[in-house]
C-alpha cells in the first residue's frame, strides 16, 4: 500500500464514523438537502451569468444597445442575487417532511419570517420608502435564512406534534383541512418573531441581519493588511462558507481597503513604471488562496469529472465550466460542499497552503515582478483565474497561479475520493435494491 492509500485509509478511519453521526442528524441533513434543492436556480442561471459578465467591449455594447444586457442582469439579480430567499424554505420543507409534518406549510412560514426579520424602510434625505433591500436577500443573508428555516421547522413541527392544531370536521376536504389546522401553530410563531425583531430593533444594529453582520466583520476588521493576514482572512471566510455564513460582506468590507492600497500601486506605477509597488505581495497573495470561486472548488469540478459516482460525475460535467469563471455556486449547494463533513479539511487547507505556496513564489522567486496595478484594477471577476494571473502580474505570476492549481487539486483528492467512495457505494446499494424488488 503506497503513501497516499495508507493517507486515504487513516482519513477514512476519521472522517467515515464523523460524517456518518453527522449524516443521521435530522438537522444537518435538512440543511444539506435545502441547499441542493437551490441546484435548480444556481445552475439553471449559470450561463446567463457567464454570458452577461464577459469582459469584451463589442459584445458588452451590443447587450447595451438591444436592451438584452438589462434582462439578462435581472434573472441574475432575481435568482443567485436572491439565494436566501431561496435557502429559507427549502431548508424548511426538507426539515419538516423528514418529521413526518407538511413540508409546504414549513417552508411558507419560514419564508415569512425571512421577509418579516428584513429592515422594511429605507431613508434617503428626508424622505423614507417601504423597500425590501436586494444584500439583505442574497449574499448577507444567507446565514439568516439556513437558521431561519432549521428553527421555524423546528418549532412548527414540535408545536404540531403537540397537536395544537384547529379541529375540523373529517367532511372538509384534505387541501382546505392542511391550509387550516396549523393557523393557532402560526400564530404562536409569529408572535415570537414579532418579540425577537422588536428586541433585536432596541439595540444599536437594528435588525438580526446587521448584527450577525458586525459580529462576524469586526474581528476581521481588526488585522492589519499583509500578506499573511490576507491568507488568514481567505482561510476564515472558507470556514464561514463551509457553514453557510456567505463570504461576500466580509468581502464588501476587505474590498475597498484592497482598492485603496491598489491605487496608491497605480500612483507608483505611474511615476515609474520599473519601480517596485508597496503593496503588490498583499494583492497577489489571494489569488492564490481563491481559484475558482471562494473555497478553490476548480480543482475539486475537475476531479469530480473523473468521479466513480454517477451523482459527483454529473455535477462535475455541469459545473466545472461556469466554476472556470468562478461561479461555484452549482457545486458548493450542488454536493453540497456546505456542512458535509467530508469537505471541511480542503475547505480550510487549500487557503493556507496555496497562501504559503503563494509566498514561496513572491518572495523567493519574484513571481509579482510584473505585476501591472492598473490592469489589476479593471479585471472583471469573472475572468478565469489563470488569464488573469498571466494578465496581471505576467508570465512568472501566471505559472505561479497553475502551481498553486496543482497543490489545491492534491489537497482536495483524498477527500474527494472518500466522499466519491461513500457516494458510488450508496448508488450500487440503491441499484441492488430496485433490481431485488
Amino acid at each position: 500500500m503506497n503513501f497516499m492509500n495508507k493517507f486515504q485509509s487513516t482519513l477514512e478511519g476519521i472522517m467515515g464514523p464523523l460524517a456518518e453521526k453527522i449524516a443521521s442528524n435530522k438537522l444537518i441533513t435538512a440543511i444539506m438537502s435545502g441547499m441542493m434543492t437551490t441546484l435548480v436556480v444556481t445552475m439553471g442561471v449559470a450561463a446567463i451569468s457567464i454570458l452577461a459578465a464577459i469582459p469584451f467591449e463589442p459584445w458588452q455594447n451590443f447587450l447595451t444597445s438591444t436592451g438584452i444586457g438589462v434582462h439578462m442582469n435581472a434573472i441574475v439579480g432575481a435568482t443567485t442575487s436572491l439565494m436566501a430567499v431561496y435557502i429559507a424554505p427549502a431548508i424548511a420543507y426538507n426539515h419538516a417532511q423528514g418529521e413526518g409534518e407538511n413540508g409546504l406549510n414549513a417552508a411558507i412560514l419560514s419564508l415569512a419570517t425571512f421577509i418579516i426579520l428584513q429592515p422594511q424602510t429605507l431613508t434617503v434625505g428626508d424622505q423614507t420608502f417601504n423597500v425590501l433591500q436586494q444584500s439583505y436577500l442574497g449574499s448577507q443573508g444567507i446565514f439568516v435564512a439556513m437558521i431561519t428555516g432549521v428553527i421555524i421547522s423546528m418549532i412548527y413541527c414540535s408545536l404540531m406534534k403537540k397537536n395544537l392544531k384547529m379541529k375540523l370536521p373529517e367532511s372538509v376536504p384534505p387541501m382546505v383541512s392542511n391550509s387550516l389546522s396549523p393557523i393557532f401553530v402560526s400564530m404562536i410563531i409569529f408572535a415570537g418573531i414579532l418579540a425577537v425583531r422588536y428586541l433585536i430593533g432596541l439595540t444599536s444594529y437594528g435588525n438580526i441581519f446587521d448584527l450577525l453582520y458586525t459580529l462576524f466583520t469586526k474581528p476581521l476588521l481588526s488585522f492589519a493588511i499583509t500578506p499573511w493576514t490576507i491568507i488568514l482572512f481567505q482561510t476564515i471566510l472558507n470556514l464561514g462558507w463551509f457553514f453557510g455564513i456567505h463570504p461576500a460582506p466580509m468581502l464588501g468590507v476587505l474590498f475597498p481597503i484592497l482598492l485603496q492600497l491598489n491605487m496608491q500601486n497605480i500612483e507608483v506605477y505611474m511615476a515609474n513604471p520599473g519601480a517596485a509597488l508597496p503593496y503588490s505581495a498583499a494583492l497577489l497573495i489571494g489569488s492564490f488562496c481563491y481559484l475558482g470561486g471562494q473555497g478553490n472548488t476548480l480543482s475539486l469540478a475537475c476531479l469530480l469529472c473523473r468521479a466513480k459516482s454517477e451523482k459527483f460525475k454529473a455535477i462535475g460535467e455541469v459545473g466545472i465550466v461556469p466554476n472556470i469563471f468562478n461561479i461555484n455556486e452549482p457545486i458548493l449547494f450542488g454536493l453540497p460542499i456546505i456542512l458535509n463533513p467530508y469537505f471541511l479539511v480542503p475547505m480550510i487547507l487549500t487557503p493556507l497552503v496555496g497562501g504559503v505556496f503563494g509566498m514561496a513564489c513572491l518572495g523567493l522567486f519574484g513571481a509579482g515582478a510584473g505585476m501591472n496595478p492598473t490592469v489589476a484594477l479593471s479585471i472583471p471577476w469573472v475572468v478565469p483565474s489563470n488569464i488573469s494571473a498571466f494578465l496581471i502580474g505576467g508570465f512568472r505570476f501566471g505559472i505561479a497561479i497553475i502551481g498553486a492549481f496543482i497543490i489545491h487539486l492534491i489537497c482536495w483528492y483524498p477527500f474527494f475520493k472518500m466522499a466519491d467512495k461513500k457516494e458510488y457505494e450508496a448508488e450500487q446499494k440503491r441499484i441492488q435494491e430496485a433490481q431485488n424488488n
